[in-house]
């Protein structure tokens, strides 16, 4: 399984932490690190320490490759869009609540031909998203955090979706998904769970160090399992 952290807003708007949380997402065997960008005040002046800057995101990616892990991003604005074109990002992401707010924003990321992941919301109709070859398709619930028994999945074997973007308490659900074919995973990533705030309310629907560590050994483990089973 291809396992994407998302280390925005967990990061707390401090740089120091968000490398340190790229450094345990490597560690723990995650495949990319993603971060979003956004204006200071589009989701409320509150959030305004939150924002990224070109600089910022230049010094991310550049701790990344130090280190050999990719380091892409969310563009909310297409000036932010410029921004991972000129970094040469390896990867950009359609975030779900994008298909509604910002289709042209949607149409001007997906332009650019690059490997992209696209989150789609569980209660969007599928048939109004526009098919890119180019594009990889994540099913989400948009909720923060989304209790288990909330979870509802996709048939990845007979459907658009390669994977999920995950918002769920703990680990079950990734756990599902991989055993029931998703290639795909991004979770946001936490250095701890009581870092609650109004405005980072994606830390109890994040994964731990441990927690990475733990769904990359295991969907591992299924796919040799898949694998042999089908030889």
């Amino acid at each position: 399984m291809f396992i994407i952290s998302e280390i925005f807003p967990q990061h707390g708007g401090d740089l120091n932490v968000a490398e340190q949380m790229i450094l345990q997402s490597k560690i723990a065997g995650v495949d990319a690190v993603k971060v979003q960008l956004y204006t200071a005040t589009m989701f409320g002046a509150e959030r305004a320490y939150l924002e990224l800057s070109f600089d910022g995101l230049k010094r991310l990616k550049e701790y990344g490759e130090r280190i050999g892990i990719d380091v892409f991003g969310t563009p909310f604005t297409k000036e932010r869009l410029e921004w991972c074109v000129e970094l040469d990002l390896k990867y950009l992401k359609v975030a779900a609540r994008m298909h509604a707010e910002s289709p042209n924003l949607v149409e001007s990321i997906m332009s650019k031909n690059k490997p992209t992941f696209v989150s789609i919301p569980s209660d969007y109709d599928v048939s109004k998203v526009k098919k890119y070859e180019h594009a990889t398709y994540l099913y989400c619930i948009v909720k923060y955090p989304t209790r288990v028994d909330e979870t509802s999945m996709p048939d990845f074997s007979n459907s658009i979706f390669s994977g999920i973007s995950d918002h769920t308490l703990g680990i079950s659900a990734p756990l599902y998904a991989s055993a029931h074919g998703a290639k795909y995973l991004e979770k946001h990533f936490t250095l701890s769970y009581a870092h609650q705030k109004e405005t980072e309310k994606a830390h109890l629907g994040s994964m731990t160090m441990e927690d990475l560590a733990t769904i990359k050994k295991l969907s591992t483990e299924f796919e040799m399992i898949r694998k042999a089973i089908s030889a």
